[in-house]
């Protein structure tokens, strides 16, 4: 179940020294995933390259075979600023999805934590001194996510991690309320939230990559749920902040990737017995999404029905990485349904319910 990587598949901007001083070895890879950014990834990168706060990073932008003029602008960065920061480009040559983007980065990364961030994400000055600081001394947390605030409004929140549903949803915790709420002090959540977060690269490597089988949305519940029956706690870290182009939305195709890759988790993750425990609650999250595209019409009613029929094909990978789940499980099923949300993010659902086309 190792996930294996290849230079070939991808193209490297400029060619990389082939070793540094110890003294000069990245302590943290900051990669970039992009897609056809070109709207945001200048003002993410000239950001990043400008905090200089904490010197030793280096910077990975993974293009995923953008074709909108985005590429041109990472591969800009890494030229006109090679004697200042590192920055390199990472160019693959098909769309692999977010987490297949992180993956890219894995086989080229120097530092001991990759800090993951959306091609939307603009950092504050600090960002990155706050999160490893604490992570640094805090052996037991396995990744952490800094407060993400709306770009709009910065005194509101987008989120301070994710509040993980015992039904394999995945709530922004905290989403549009004030800043200030959530304090100065770091926070154990049950979820960090996959547009900014910092994980410690060797557990990265221990579960083979990021599972990038889903391709996109609902990754970040996915390796959330994984690190927490590995033993290894989550936080979010208030002081360190970043901005993020975000509104709540949902079209059918998403919705279609969410719930596929939701119900994929909960087989490969949960054991039957855990399964049969949750029974009314997944029946009443099944319900409750029914009901929402019945309220969204046919296209959401489709792709509901379309998941299903994903689940049944990949039924053969979903029990092999059931198999692989066990293997490097530390924590049981009951261990980490405890620390996991028990109840529903009706706010969020009611925003999603009154959106229309």
């Amino acid at each position: 179940m190792k996930t294996t990587f290849s230079r070939s598949i991808f193209e490297e901007y400029p060619s990389s020294p082939e070793s540094r001083p110890a003294d000069e070895t990245p302590l943290v890879t900051v990669v970039v995933v992009n897609y056809n950014g070109q709207e945001h990834l200048d003002e993410s990168l000239s950001a990043l390259c400008a905090d200089r706060s904490f010197p030793r990073t280096e910077i990975l932008v993974v293009d995923n075979a953008s074709t909108d003029g985005s590429l041109e602008i990472a591969q800009g960065y890494a030229v006109r600023l090679a004697s200042e920061v590192s920055v390199r480009v990472l160019r693959c040559p098909v769309n692999r999805g977010y987490a297949g983007g992180v993956n890219l980065s894995l086989a080229q990364a120097r530092g001991k934590y990759l800090a993951v961030l959306n091609m939307d994400v603009t950092v504050t000055p600090g960002w990155l001194t706050n999160l490893i600081g604490f992570l640094e001394t805090h052996p037991e947390v396995g990744a952490a996510s800094p407060l993400i605030v709306l770009a709009g409004d910065e005194q509101l929140v987008n989120a301070a991690g994710q509040d993980v549903h015992v039904t394999g949803l995945g709530f922004n915790r905290g989403l549009s309320r004030p800043r200030p709420a959530f304090g100065l002090e770091p926070a154990r959540v049950s979820g960090i939230h996959g547009g900014a977060f910092v994980i410690r690269r060797a557990l990265l490597e221990q579960m083979g990559g990021w599972d990038e089988s889903g391709f996109l949305y609902h990754e970040d519940v996915d390796l959330s749920w994984l690190l927490r029956l590995m033993g290894h706690e989550l936080y979010c870290v208030p002081r360190s902040v970043v901005r993020h182009n975000y509104v709540l939305t949902m079209y059918p195709e998403k919705l279609f990737l969410l719930e596929r890759n939701r119900c994929a988790m909960l087989l490969a993750h949960l054991e039957t017995a855990s399964l049969f425990l949750l029974a009314p609650f997944l029946v009443f999250t099944e319900a409750l999404m029914w009901c929402y595209c019945l309220l969204r019409g046919r296209a959401f009613l489709k792709a509901k029905a379309a998941s299903y029929r994903w689940l049944i094909r990949q039924r053969n990978r979903i029990r092999a990485r059931k198999a692989f789940v066990r293997s490097i499980r530390r924590r049981s099923d009951l261990q980490v349904l405890a620390g996991s949300a028990w109840g529903y993010a009706w706010d969020q659902f009611l925003t999603l319910g009154r959106e229309r086309d």
